[in-house]
């Protein structure tokens, strides 16, 4: 199973409340922004972001890119997101590239801290 289209954040208004209404967690090489809503219908949906500035060849920009999501392909039905509207933005932060191995073990801490705070509300 691919990275379906109904995971992908594509609207600006989404992109919008999450910067400014999300809250955001670290697990370093990524950043978590997301919100969570408990009365709206259970979804999930993820965006990922890699900054120009640090690289500056679009091939490396793609390749984190692929990587976050095959991540999240991986990781997210091991984890219970079903009684949640949850949307999450992933921004990579480290200047290296990280290997695959890296990324998924932080992609599981940081939907752990996600999930944990989702279920404290």
């Amino acid at each position: 199973m691919g990275f379906l289209h109904e995971h992908k954040i594509s609207r600006k208004n989404d992109f919008d409340a999450l910067l400014q209404g999300g809250k955001t967690t670290v697990c370093f090489p990524l950043k978590f922004i997301y919100t969570i809503k408990n009365d709206a219908t259970p979804s999930f949906q993820v965006a990922v972001g890699v900054a120009k500035k640090r690289f500056h060849n679009a091939v490396d920009r793609n390749l984190l890119k692929r990587r976050i999501r095959e991540g999240v392909r991986h990781i997210y039905p091991q984890k219970d997101f079903s009684s949640f509207a949850i949307q999450i933005l992933i921004v990579y932060c480290d200047k290296s590239i990280a290997p695959q191995n890296l990324i998924e073990k932080q992609i599981d801490a940081g939907f752990q801290k996600i999930l944990s705070n989702a279920k404290s509300l």
